[in-house]
């Protein structure tokens, strides 16, 4: 397995953490436990990505760095909410972004990470 294959399933496990962490998030009321472990994932990602995204072709690479912005965006955020209100856990914790989250982009990375993992 080359190391482009190894990043992009270390992606999709985060991706996937990402997803269940903010169906956590939305499902329990919008509390700050589980933005807390959104927020440590995305920055996850976005390390990751900025550490690998060169190994992959120019198309992806363009994708990633999309999936970045919006974290860099969401991240800016979520610590000026922090700031403002320090929450504990239990407490509602909710933000305005209009950055939406690329899902074409991650889509189109987990589409060529499943053609490069198959052969």
């Amino acid at each position: 397995m080359d190391i482009s294959t190894v990043f992009l399933g270390q992606l999709s496990t985060l991706l996937e953490r990402s997803e269940v962490s903010y169906r956590n998030y939305m499902h329990h009321g919008k509390i700050f436990l589980y933005a807390k472990i959104l927020k440590d994932n995305n920055e996850k990602i976005r390390d990751l990505i900025l550490e690998n995204a060169h190994l992959l072709p120019s198309e992806q690479q363009s994708h990633a760095i999309k999936l970045v912005s919006h974290i860099d965006i969401w991240v800016l955020l979520w610590e000026d909410t922090n700031e403002k209100l320090s929450p504990i856990l239990t407490d509602v914790f909710s933000f305005k972004n209009d950055a939406t989250f690329p899902t074409e982009s991650e889509s189109s990375l987990m589409s060529y990470y499943s053609l490069i993992k198959n052969n």
